[in-house]
């Protein structure tokens, strides 16, 4: 595990692009495509928006990147809840990106048969490769939660499935999620935290007792890959190691 601690979110974001670019260019020196899974929520934004921006965009080959996403909410596409609006949004739409190379989570059918048809198609992707994902980014919630993994959710402890539906009760809504089988395959995963309110939640992550089931976000470990945590100070203030 190798954290990265930033001073503030803005100097935060601008490195993790900076990384991120960099990682891209030298894996594709390599392969043919470069496969990466983006993160929903509000934390990864502004690094959405810094890769689509003048400074980094043209450094990216887009034509050779597979989107994937590692949760969904099950709201309509046009939902302001949905990541891959989001996503579409601030990044996709702004990149010169062929649409067959993104890959949604579909949210306009029942969510066990969009879990079900995801998985499918990652098995097409990886059913013959050491590794998954070429790089999956994460947030982690003040509760501990990361993907649609939360804390009590039976699912943490399924070890079959690489896509899951579930029904999130505190939102009173289904979610579809990567489970950690497949994501601790990837060859790089990388945690983005910022803000004082998860400092305590973080530093029970990394450094207290292993309860995946209270703190899901320990389900991550990759088998043999490289864990990263990209932190700004405010967020990693509690922790011991530092």
């Amino acid at each position: 595990m190798k954290l990265h601690i930033f001073d503030n979110k803005e100097i935060l974001t601008h490195q993790l692009a900076v990384w991120i670019t960099d990682l891209i260019s030298e894996t594709l020196k390599e392969q043919e495509f470069f496969t990466f899974v983006l993160s929903g929520g509000e934390t990864p934004k502004q690094l959405y928006e810094k890769l689509a921006s003048e400074e980094f965009k043209d450094k990216i080959e887009w034509k050779r990147i597979n989107i994937f996403w590692g949760d969904e909410r099950v709201v309509p596409f046009n939902d302001p809840r949905n990541n891959a609006k989001m996503a579409f949004d601030v990044l996709l739409d702004k990149v010169d990106i062929p649409p067959s190379q993104i890959h949604i989570m579909r949210t306009d059918i029942q969510p066990n048969f969009a879990a079900e048809e995801y998985e499918k198609l990652l098995h097409n992707f990886f059913h013959s490769t050491n590794y998954s994902f070429d790089l999956v980014l994460l947030g982690m919630g003040d509760d501990g939660h990361t993907l649609s993994l939360f804390p009590g959710s039976p699912i943490i402890e399924e070890h079959v499935h690489w896509v899951n539906a579930v029904f999130n009760e505190q939102q009173e809504m289904y979610r579809i999620t990567l489970m950690p089988l497949i994501v601790n395959r990837s060859r790089q995963v990388a945690f983005m935290v910022t803000g004082e309110k998860k400092a305590q939640v973080l530093q029970k992550v990394l450094e207290g007792e292993r309860m995946p089931e209270k703190l899901p976000a320990q389900s991550i470990v990759p088998i043999e890959g490289e864990l990263h945590w990209f932190l700004d100070k405010d967020s990693a203030k509690d922790l011991d190691s530092i």
